[in-house]
């Protein structure tokens, strides 16, 4: 794989690499003995193995565990948190079995990485949005462990391959009763995140998954179910430092610590949005206060090398154009600044502190209301993720009597916003971390970079419901508008924007060329999956291939395309040309 750092210019070394592609959030998915043991649902293939794991658009990479090499997607890495106090990560699969078996969990890169096959070099893109089938590997994985507790031949291989020279009886009983209560978790995940709705490579409902995942945790019986069916693309992580709010919606504020050096000082929000983030990909979070002395939940949450990971972000450049460019951009220049100016600020590329205030454009029906005052713009691009995030609520369970996190003050209701549930889940989950946050806190006064901590042993290869109800709540979301900060998209500065298809928040619109295009006239159907980019509409291709499989449909609920045209669809095809190759050089 090409990293191609001469070429991209994004200002990583190789220490900054190794922490963003081996760093633990404390995200734990599965033991690592059974993710190697695990075979595919309808063989005896291995489930991790670089032919399973390149068909969901993740890519294979081999670190190595106490000197054994390992097979995983990019951005699959090793936890081993204490799990005594733990919930469903903590099982006992033999006897004898200590607190801190390694698992498998995710962390930022495997879906803030990109690969991009330019005119045939592969370059990796950090912080760029992968284009993995998250929905479908998961389903896949959820399909492999339910047929290893169903099907006797596969169990007994499977108990043969993690229990080694520990094979009793009793320890496959163990085996099977903590390979059934995980099958178990990840079912009602699976069912309150149920929708038809197929997201294909590129996209995933992160803000629905999270919002189900604390309804899970709250111990309401049972918990209440909303359908992630609004997946978005995956934000591009360059300049996120600098910007006041973050998510699509905004949804995530800015706030740092005071410091005695510039620029210093504890990122709370920061570290916040990424607990919560952690929480979504399956970070074991218990809703309990360890005892009555102590503030705070019980998780796995790493706070530790979620600020190591933060502040990778510090110094990550956006990717410069890999191709040539016309030697006088000037007429494009001029087009952004009459067209686009006004939402994405412009950036220079080297400029990594300016803080970056963004336009919320509120969501309507149509661009032509002005919800918010006769100067605000409106953009009527697919509303769902906005709306589900304002709208969704659930049976509180143990959370019902919590203060709430923002404003208005107030405490959780029996039956609450899960918006405002996961502020009182991420605020108490910091607070069950107090120790290691108040030592960030004070380092980050002190202008010391946070350690981070490392799996012993763990080693990278230097790789880097109804439709009327539904109808109601969009009648209902768009009437909110005008009153509701979280029903709004962000714009911001495009530096970067070349290595960030497809576009749109939802992925709707498959190259740039398509964007500056009246919606009408965008395609309507288009196939997702490759990373062979075009070049010349600067955007992944679009033909049917074996690795361009998912056909996209911008017809469907959650998939629209229209919106974002602000006039820029009456542009010529010579002017389109020149903001085009403008855009290539941001």
């Amino acid at each position: 794989m090409t990293q191609a750092a001469d070429i991209l210019d994004q200002g990583w070394n190789d220490t900054t690499l190794s922490n963003w592609h081996d760093l633990s959030q404390g995200s734990r998915i599965l033991p690592l003995s059974w993710a190697l043991a695990l075979e595919e649902p309808a063989s005896e293939e291995k489930f991790m193995s670089d032919k399973t794991i390149s068909a969901y658009g993740y890519t294979p990479y081999n670190p190595s565990y106490k000197g054994k090499r390992l097979t995983l997607p990019m951005g699959f890495v090793l936890d081993d948190s204490h799990d005594s106090k733990l919930s469903f990560t903590k099982l006992r699969w033999f006897f004898g079995q200590g607190t801190q078996e390694p698992w498998v969990g995710m962390n930022c890169s495997a879906c803030h990485t990109a690969q991009i096959n330019f005119e045939g070099q592969n370059l990796v893109i950090n912080g760029g949005p992968t284009n993995a089938d998250f929905q479908n590997f998961f389903k896949e994985l959820r399909a492999a462990l339910s047929t290893t507790a169903s099907d006797p031949e596969k169990f007994e291989r499977f108990a043969k391959s993690v229990l080694e020279d520990d094979l009793s009886k009793g320890n496959r009983h163990r085996l099977k009763k903590s390979l059934e209560s995980l099958n178990a978790f990840y079912a009602q995940n699976e069912t309150l995140n149920a929708t038809d709705l197929q997201y294909g490579p590129g996209r995933l409902d992160a803000v629905g998954h999270i919002l189900n995942k604390i309804s899970q945790v709250t111990h309401a019986t049972p918990p209440t179910p909303n359908p992630s069916d609004a997946p978005v693309s995956y934000p591009f992580l360059w300049n996120t430092p600098q910007h006041n709010v973050l998510q699509w919606n905004g949804m995530v504020s800015k706030a740092k610590l005071p410091s005695l050096i510039p620029d210093g000082g504890l990122d709370v929000g920061g570290l916040g949005r990424n607990a919560g983030e952690a929480i979504g990909v399956y970070a074991d979070i218990r809703p309990v206060k360890e005892d009555r002395a102590k503030a705070g939940f019980v998780s796995s949450v790493n706070v530790k090398n979620l600020v190591v990971l933060e502040h990778s972000l510090y110094s990550l450049k956006p990717p410069r154009w890999p191709g040539p460019l016309p030697k006088d951009l000037t007429s494009g220049a001029r087009l952004f600044t009459d067209n686009c100016a006004g939402c994405h600020a412009p950036l220079d590329r080297n400029d990594l502190t300016t803080p970056i205030k963004a336009v919320m454009v509120p969501i309507a029906a149509n661009e032509n209301l002005n919800p918010r005052g006769p100067n605000d713009r409106t953009i009527s691009t697919d509303p769902w993720m906005a709306c589900n995030a304002y709208q969704f609520t659930a049976d509180a369970g143990v959370l019902a009597g919590y203060p709430k996190a923002g404003k208005p003050k107030g405490t959780i209701q029996p039956n609450d916003l899960l918006y405002n549930m996961l502020g009182v889940t991420v605020l108490e989950t910091l607070h069950g971390k107090g120790r290691d946050v108040a030592k960030l806190a004070f380092d980050g006064l002190l202008g010391i970079e946070p350690k981070p901590v490392k799996v012993p042993g763990f080693k990278d290869r230097a790789l880097f419901s109804s439709v009327d109800e539904r109808a109601l709540r969009l009648i209902n979301c768009y009437r909110a508008s005008p009153q509701v900060a979280l029903l709004a998209y962000k714009a911001r500065p495009l530096t970067g924007i070349w290595a960030t298809a497809p576009y749109l928040h939802n992925g709707s619109v498959p190259t740039l060329n398509d964007l500056l295009l009246p919606p009408r006239q965008r395609p309507s159907t288009f196939y997702t999956g490759t990373n062979e980019f075009d070049n010349q509409r600067v955007g992944f291709k679009t033909d049917k291939s074996d690795k361009n499989w998912f056909l996209f449909d911008t017809k469907l609920e959650g998939n629209s395309n229209s919106g974002h045209d602000y006039g820029v669809g009456r542009l010529s095809d010579i002017q389109r040309s020149q903001l085009l190759d403008y855009l290539k050089s941001l």
